[in-house]
């Protein structure tokens, strides 16, 4: 019998047996590569068939390497990266579309910059819930979001990257008056401080939006209403106003002693973020690398 010719080979077929490499399940594999888990175990088979060795074992931990698979996916690894970097080999640049909230651009644009150096960025800023619901029509091909892949269009993968804590903002003068000496304040002492609460306009009209700040937005007293949490924050550094939001946009402030942070009673938010991609615009090998920068750059030792 003539050895098999490499013509044969899918590429596909090595997508898909990557993707089990990575996740040692087919089910996750499957939802990575948008293909049923029977097709991903009859892409594998033509692979075995192809190489003529047993790639992969069942176990009760999942998929495993078989000792030929092992020896085998490094090879295949670089086969994929070479043929994703003759699709670009002409371009100068590779361009992405993303959308984030405001309040993540100025902290992880310049990570996700970083991490390609022939990167282009085009950045606009939406709630969360607005890129969900665009994501297809506003042709973004990467969104950095808070929770997880819930109301993604089918062809996009989304992967968690880290979290972010969100706190309470005030001017000195301000924690002075409250009393806050650095021991957690009673949230009932902010009932009658007003804050400065995010909006957002559509259609003509002012949207108020949820901050995620424990203490409910109808039991607060609003303050001043504006759309991203830099300018709340500019105006917690100048007025007897409070503000709730991400620490990683206060940092600056907080380091200049601007604006200080109150501890309250209960009060511990964290978001977690993750990063969606459209798989049939981004690179694996370009996706690999934006997770792995904004997961480093997210971890609690950064």
């Amino acid at each position: 019998m003539p050895p098999p010719d490499v013509a044969d080979l899918r590429v596909a077929d090595l997508l898909t047996f990557l993707s089990v490499v990575r996740s040692s399940s087919l089910t996750a594999a499957a939802r990575e590569r948008r293909v049923t888990p029977s097709q991903v175990s009859k892409a594998i088979t033509r692979l075995e068939n192809h190489f003529g060795r047993k790639l992969v074992e069942r176990g009760s931990r999942g998929v495993l390497l078989s000792e030929a698979g092992r020896v085998l996916a490094p090879s295949l690894e670089a086969v994929v990266s070479q043929l994703e970097a003759a699709r670009t080999a002409h371009a100068d640049t590779t361009e992405i579309m993303l959308g984030a909230p405001s309040y993540l651009q100025a902290a992880l644009i310049p990570v996700i910059a970083s991490a390609a150096p022939n990167l282009r960025v085009r950045s606009f800023g939406l709630p969360s819930l607005l890129l969900r619901a665009q994501a297809r029509e506003e042709g973004f091909t990467v969104l950095i979001l808070p929770g997880g892949d819930e109301h993604m269009p089918p062809t996009w993968l989304t992967e968690p990257v880290g979290e972010v804590r969100k706190g309470l903002f005030a001017s000195p003068a301000l924690a002075r008056k409250l009393g806050y000496d650095g021991n957690p304040l009673d949230p009932q002492q902010l009932l009658d401080t007003p804050f400065v609460c995010p909006v957002f306009r559509q259609k003509g009209q002012g949207i108020p939006l949820e901050d995620d700040c424990p203490l409910p937005r109808r039991r607060r007293l609003v303050g001043h209403e504006v759309q991203t949490i830099f300018v709340a924050l500019e105006i917690a550094v100048q007025t007897d106003q409070l503000t709730f939001g991400p620490l990683v946009s206060a940092e600056r402030h907080l380091r200049s002693g601007a604006l200080v942070e109150l501890a309250v009673q209960g009060w511990d938010v964290r978001e977690k973020l993750s990063i969606a991609c459209d798989i049939d615009q981004i690179p694996a090998r370009l996706r690999t690398s934006l997770v792995r920068a904004l997961r480093d750059a997210l971890s609690p030792s950064a």
